[in-house]
Formats: C-alpha cells, sequence, structure tokens
C-alpha cells in the first residue's frame, strides 16, 4: 500500500468492467457504453472517438491506430491501423522536386489517415453495440463543446506557432490569434459532422466520399500529391499478435510496422539479469536500461519497416543465441557507443485500455504522430491531419525508405501480457513516441521485477536514452545523475516528464480488475 501521507493516487477496483485513459472525458464515455451494455471494444472505440475531439494536440480522426484485442481467452490479435503514403510519394518524386527531408508541416508529411477504417474493422469483428452509438457523445463535445485541460491548455501554448501557419487549424484552435486556456469551452463544429458521418456510414464518406475529398482538396492546395485512389487503397492489417515468454507469461505485442518487437527484445535482455540485488532507483539500473535502449534502437532504426521491404526474420531477432550476444554488448563501467544513426520522430499519442465483465481486453493506441500533427486542418471537414510521414526515410534500400503506398516505421504500440493458456493478464501502455519501448519495459520491471502495484509502477520515476543522451525526470536524485556522468552518459533533467501510461491488471484470484493511469496526463482509470 502506498504512503498515504505523500501525494499520490489510489489504485481504482471493479470487478465489473474497468477503464483507463489519458482523459477523464474519454475514460467516462468508456464506462458508459460499458454500462449500456457494450464490450471493451466498444468502450475503447467510443472513448478513442472522445479523445480525437478533446485532445486534439495527441489523436484524432485524422491519424493512425494499433490495438492488441484478447476476446474469450483465445489468440491475441493484432489490429494494425497505420495509414499508406500516397502512391505517388515515391523517391523519384522527391527527388525530382529536391526535396532531401521531409518536414512537419509538410503535406507530404501527411499519411492517409488509418485509425477511422480500424475503428470499422475491429468493430464489424467484435463489436456489440451499433457503430453509430458509439460516436454520440464524442459529437457532442465537437459540437456544443468542451472544457479545456490542464495538459490540453499546456499542448496548446507549446503549439500556437505551429497552428497560426494553416488557416483552417488557426481558425478551429485558436480564436483571434489567441490561445484557448483552461477551462475554457472549445468546439469544432465541421468535426462534430465527420463524426456523424463516420457513425452512420462507417468508412465510406471517409475513404470514399466528400470526407476524403476534403482531405485531398485540402491537401493537394499546399502541394500534396494525394489523391481519392489513396483514401480507397487504405486497409486494417488484421494478423495474432507477435509474442515472447516473459516470467512464465507471454509478452504480446503488434508484428512490423509496428515497433514493439523492441520490447520482447528489451525484455528478454533485461531478464537476463539479476535484478534482485539492484534496487528500482539507482544508478546501475538506469544505466543498465539506457545500454538495453541503445542497443535495441539500433537494430530497430537499421532493420525495421514496412513487413514487405524488411528482410529480418522475428523469430531470429528474439532467439535465444541473438538474445545472448546482444546481452554480451553491455559494460556496467563504460557506455555503449551505437554506430551513427538518428532516431527519426519523436511525437506524442493516447493509450486506452479496457477490461470488460467478460475478461474481455483491448489495448489500444492512438495517434498523430508530432503535436497537433502536420499543423494542417481540412477546410470542410474539421480533421487535422497527421504528420506520420516524417518517420519515413528518403534513403534508398532502407526498410523504411518511403514509397508510395508504403507504412512507414511508427511509434505507437499498445502491450499485452497473457498466462500461457492466453488469458488476459495485464494490458498495458506508455505514451511518449520513441520513449515507448523504455517505458513499457519500465513498467513491466516495476510490476514483475519489483513488485509494484500497478498505480505505483506507473508513477516511478523515469529515464530515456535518445540519440546520446539520457534524460532523467527531476524525481531521480543528484547522486545517481553524479555516478551515470562519471562512466560517460551525456545527461539531462528534462523540463518535461516523460511519457504517460495506462495500465488494467486481472487479479483473478480476488476476482478483480486493478487500474492505475499516469498523474503526468489529465487522465483517470474508472471501473463500475
Amino acid at each position: 500500500m502506498r504512503n498515504i501521507q505523500i501525494p499520490g493516487r489510489s489504485n481504482i477496483l471493479s470487478n465489473k468492467g474497468i477503464a483507463a485513459t489519458s482523459h477523464p472525458l474519454s475514460t467516462l464515455e468508456a464506462i458508459s457504453i460499458l454500462k449500456k451494455g457494450g464490450n471493451a471494444i466498444d468502450a475503447a472505440i467510443a472513448a478513442s472517438a472522445v479523445q480525437s475531439v478533446v485532445e486534439p494536440g495527441s489523436t484524432g480522426v485524422g491519424g493512425d491506430c494499433f490495438a492488441l484485442i484478447s476476446i474469450n481467452g483465445k489468440n491475441v490479435v493484432s489490429f494494425n491501423g497505420s495509414g499508406i503514403a500516397p502512391k505517388k510519394a515515391s523517391l523519384e518524386f522527391f527527388k525530382k522536386k529536391n526535396i532531401d527531408k521531409i518536414e512537419l508541416t509538410s503535406p507530404h508529411s501527411v499519411t492517409v489517415p488509418g485509425a477511422v477504417h480500424a475503428w470499422k474493422t475491429m468493430h464489424e469483428s467484435y463489436g456489440k453495440l451499433e457503430f453509430e452509438q458509439l460516436f454520440f457523445q464524442a459529437e457532442n463535445y465537437a459540437r456544443y463543446g468542451f472544457p479545456i485541460y490542464e495538459i490540453v491548455s499546456e499542448s496548446l501554448k507549446n503549439n500556437i506557432e505551429k497552428l497560426k501557419k494553416n488557416e483552417i487549424s488557426r481558425k478551429i484552435f485558436l480564436k483571434n490569434d489567441y490561445l484557448y486556456n483552461f477551462k475554457e469551452i472549445h468546439k469544432n463544429i465541421n468535426l462534430a459532422d465527420t463524426l456523424k458521418s463516420i457513425g452512420k456510414n462507417g468508412i465510406n464518406d471517409f475513404y470514399n466520399g466528400y470526407i476524403a475529398q476534403d482531405i485531398v482538396d485540402s491537401l493537394n492546395e499546399l502541394g500534396g500529391c494525394h489523391d481519392i485512389e489513396d483514401l480507397n487503397n487504405q486497409n486494417t492489417i488484421v494478423t495474432n499478435s507477435i509474442f515472447h515468454e516473459y516470467k512464465n507469461n507471454l509478452l504480446h505485442q503488434c508484428p512490423p510496422n509496428g515497433p514493439g518487437v523492441t520490447v520482447l527484445l528489451m525484455m528478454a535482455i533485461l531478464d537476463k539479469f539479476n535484478f534482485k540485488n539492484i534496487k528500482p532507483l539507482s544508478f546501475e539500473r538506469l544505466h543498465i536500461q539506457a545500454e538495453v535502449t541503445k542497443i535495441v534502437f539500433e537494430i530497430k532504426e537499421k532493420m525495421l519497416g514496412d513487413p514487405k521491404s524488411m528482410k529480418i526474420d522475428i523469430k531470429s531477432l528474439i532467439s535465444e543465441e541473438n538474445i545472448k550476444n546482444l546481452f554480451e554488448k553491455i559494460s556496467m563501467d563504460k557506455c555503449y557507443m551505437p554506430k551513427n544513426f538518428t532516431i527519426t520522430a519523436h511525437p506524442e499519442t493516447v493509450y486506452i485500455t479496457v477490461v470488460d465483465k467478460d475478461q474481455n481486453a483491448v489495448s489500444f493506441i492512438n495517434s498523430i504522430c508530432f503535436a497537433y500533427g502536420s499543423g494542417i486542418t481540412t477546410k470542410k471537414t474539421g480533421i487535422l491531419l497527421q504528420n506520420r510521414g516524417v518517420n519515413f526515410r528518403l534513403t534508398p534500400g532502407h526498410p523504411n525508405s518511403i514509397n508510395g503506398n508504403k507504412r512507414p516505421l511508427h511509434t505507437i504500440i499498445p502491450g499485452m501480457i497473457t498466462t500461457k493458456d492466453l488469458n488476459p493478464l495485464l494490458s498495458f501502455g506508455v505514451m511518449g513516441g520513441q520513449y515507448q519501448p523504455v517505458g513499457q519495459a519500465n513498467l513491466l520491471q516495476n510490476i514483475f521485477d519489483y513488485e509494484m502495484n500497478i498505480q505505483e509502477a506507473i508513477d516511478f520515476p523515469r529515464a530515456f536514452c535518445l540519440n546520446d543522451k539520457l534524460y532523467l525526470e527531476k524525481t531521480i536524485p543528484e547522486d545517481i545523475f553524479s555516478k551515470l556522468k562519471k562512466i560517460g552518459h551525456n545527461l539531462i533533467y528534462t523540463s518535461n516528464p516523460l511519457g504517460g501510461a495506462q495500465a488494467i491488471f486481472v487479479d483473478y484470484k480476488n476476482g478483480v480488475f486493478v487500474g492505475g493511469s499516469d498523474s503526468r496526463k489529465d487522465g483517470c482509470a474508472l471501473g463500475i
């Protein structure tokens, strides 16, 4: 039990259904859907639709999503709702245009939004309520307004210049070029009409009709190369998860072009250390975590991309022999120096998890890539478009080089742990762009190596090694900072918290669900 004299959150408990998201209105809607008789899939989609309105800097119908779904204790199914590049977006196209880098606010950064297609595909596979019911509340918030929460207010403040660059974004997200501040009411009526269309007509208008045409027109007016056929060609990839044994359970991730395999690699390497003699907040743990991050990210940036372009075998990558070779690269008295590479993007996102009374579990992550995506909002339909195309490389022969109809290497990864007989045990995710695999590893170790409860594990201090810099949250003591610096780490105390997390643990012994939500975000967990 936590020390109740220190500020913090209690775990949320329920035996009838539970949800955790990064925004209270989203969590509330998930619980409302469960109370109406919906299942975890219905609740997660409805919660995501609400967040598309109330947390517009992090997610939206103009973005992508990935999900892991466990239904009736059967195989964990992966839904890949990542968008494809326009068919004209070849390396030759960019060479002719003398473009050697895809800029964050360029129309070329906008890949086809994949989230709406994935929502509909998930619902057709497992949903219980009518699809239209899942969008009523999101539409109401967009049409009649919602209050700006603290983290959303801060995000707006940090992105005001980006939003000013686009005429429509400027009109919707700013008022006379000034910010919508904390507690003020915001509306997006055009988006409300779009959500109503999605609820009634599914993917038809969005990928084939007037919404698709508005997306294309809005981008092409700015120099984009999209056409209606690109939206017609979008599909959702449905497969089994990839998994690896972890602590006598199974750790599940989505296959590439998601980077979930990096979590499997990290946990397999970390499992070779004896953490019984290493304190949870210590120089030793943070050093090991940083070294594992560098080693695994080196593999990720070199080898991963659209599965059609990859030349690696996932089973070989997470084989015992390869894990042993990677483990042996780590020294406790010096820093590993990876070969030259830079991480292509460090965006934001939202994560949602829901478990219903029948123990169906959904681990669900949605994103528009960087904060407020490309900054480009469609002219008539109120859709803020993602800039996931910045994750592509303009390098011939690289598995993540851009090409038409290709999916970029992603950052967003939902996680799930099941028992070996596939009963869901932990549905979890960590927000924060490239931090996500590291955040998942940190969370899993907190729970399974250090036996923290769910909320305690989420709240625990974090560190992140990115592009040869080791970022520490300010809750990490200075003596640990000094020890890390002494052996060669390039250290920075970050002014911003690292990521955010939600998790739900299924306690079969006591017959309850245990939920937690990160205080680094606006959100919360709630149970029925």
